[in-house]
């Protein structure tokens, strides 16, 4: 016969004993329903690249999961196939490639922007090196769920688009200062566009992004701590 499930009342007004509840059981179904943390600066991220609702925030919310780097670690190499997008809650990387004598610093990233190695959507070699400057908190997200969403999605792909467009001006930023032909006014702009990176790192890296010489760039700095 059937064990007949007692009513609440029954078991508020007479002998009726509650069921027993194994406690570790309950807490590792917890675990598993456990609802994922709302990243406040990546929804304040994704709101300023193109209006999202809450419904497709949340979707892209959970797909995303926390990295700790710690100083001078390298997060992607050259020669790898980079599966995962970054997002910086908190310090400085840059990316770089090898040159013929030195490293050349191609770009800075800090907290609130977005990381896409080179090659990321065609899965092919990342041909530059990322390394933290900073001990870092990151965010990432694979290839897979990338391309899953915005498959699904249009309003998700639209942001994907959005981070390549970012991305591209990113790389135009360098190319324009680059084309500034006196070193002392790179320098310059460099600092106005940038004060966080030129506190924070190292002379020798803010060189090779600069492309100059170790020793014009303390010339250079000399002699703007003079005015």
């Amino acid at each position: 016969m059937k064990e007949q499930i007692p009513y609440f009342g029954d078991m508020l007004y007479t002998k009726t004993t509650f069921p027993h509840i194994d406690l570790q059981i309950a807490e590792q179904l917890l675990h598993k329903t456990k609802t994922p943390m709302i990243h406040t600066a990546l929804r304040r991220k994704i709101g300023s690249l193109c209006p999202v609702t809450d419904e497709i925030f949340q979707t892209l919310n959970r797909d995303f999961n926390p990295l700790s780097l710690s100083v001078n670690q390298i997060l992607i190499s050259a020669e790898q196939v980079p599966d995962r997008i970054f997002f910086i809650q908190k310090g400085l990387l840059r990316g770089y490639y090898m040159g013929e004598k030195e490293t050349i610093t191609t770009w800075f990233a800090g907290p609130d922007q977005f990381i896409i190695p080179h090659n990321f959507f065609s899965q092919e070699s990342c041909n530059e090196y990322i390394q933290s400057l900073d001990d870092c908190s990151l965010l990432s997200i694979s290839h897979h769920s990338c391309l899953k969403m915005s498959l699904e999605s249009n309003d998700i792909a639209k942001i994907f688009f959005k981070l390549l467009e970012e991305k591209q001006l990113q790389s135009d930023a360098r190319e324009r200062m680059l084309r500034i032909p006196n070193a002392e006014k790179r320098y310059q702009s460099m600092v106005k566009l940038m004060p966080v990176v030129h506190q924070n790192v190292k002379d020798d890296t803010l060189a090779s992004y600069m492309n100059v010489t170790r020793r014009h760039l303390e010339r250079i700095k000399i002699k703007t701590s003079r005015k």
